[in-house]
């Protein structure tokens, strides 16, 4: 089973209980041009069909026989967007799913997919970061908003990465800082980075490009001590060389 089929079966259930007039009692039957629209959609996207699919669910959708049709049929056009890699439509589509629907029962599943999308399109961290920023805070919202997720260990992973994304862009920018003389900016940067990327995979780097721009503005005191914690706490022999070279160098 494909996994967009994962948000569909409750979904499913309800277009069933319609196609036998057995849903809501106000809901009728839709008319056997929908249901064949519909049908057909589900055996182009299980037939990688993608863009077929999303024509037929574009037909359901704005026939708007019901509201849980056209909801289904949004949902369905979201999904075989992110499911074919047009990560900018199925972006655009669970963004206004979500405005539409801000309370639907796949909200959850939504916002997962949504982060997932924006996640695809990140870029490396010399460029901008629109893209890491929104998926974060779409997995944020989501763990803010759904229990089941709140221990989700893919979850806290696309979080992370997300984090140490945005802390790599905040290091290029101090290390271009520091390399380029403008050491206030420099230290400014990594005491920032540090206080809001706590947890970043590179907190001793960015710790030694502090300790660094310390001693190129002439704050040896705060260098020293910076440095000296350094090598008490940090485990790369890369990095102890590193300091070594250093110290030696500046003489501190």
């Amino acid at each position: 089973m494909r996994t967009g089929l994962i948000l569909l079966l409750p979904a499913l259930l309800l277009f069933t209980l319609a196609l036998n007039g057995c849903g809501r009692p106000k809901t009728a039957p839709p008319p056997p041009g929908i249901a064949a629209e519909f049908k057909k959609a589900e055996q182009e996207h299980e037939a990688g069909h993608h863009q077929s699919a999303i024509e037929n669910w574009q037909k359901v959708r704005d026939a708007f026989h019901s509201p849980e049709l056209t909801t289904l049929a949004e949902l369905r056009i979201a999904d075989a967007y992110y499911e074919s890699g047009q990560t900018i439509e199925a972006i655009a589509a669970y963004e206004d799913f979500l405005k539409q629907h801000p309370e639907h029962v796949h909200t959850s599943a939504v916002l997962l997919r949504l982060g997932k999308a924006h996640f695809s399109e990140m870029r490396g961290i010399d460029q901008d970061q629109s893209a890491t920023r929104n998926a974060l805070a779409s997995f944020e919202q989501l763990k803010r908003q759904d229990p089941a997720y709140a221990d989700s260990a893919e979850l806290d992973s696309l979080i992370r990465q997300c984090r140490d994304r945005l802390a790599g862009q905040e290091r290029y920018v101090a290390d271009f800082y520091r390399k380029t003389k403008r050491y206030d900016a420099a230290i400014k940067r990594y005491r920032d980075l540090l206080n809001n990327y706590p947890e970043t995979s590179e907190r001793d780097q960015v710790r030694f490009g502090l300790a660094q721009a310390y001693a190129a503005a002439g704050q040896r005191d705060e260098a020293l001590a910076l440095l000296n914690a350094l090598e008490q706490q940090a485990s790369s022999i890369e990095l102890r060389k590193q300091l070594r070279k250093f110290r030696s160098k500046q003489r501190i």
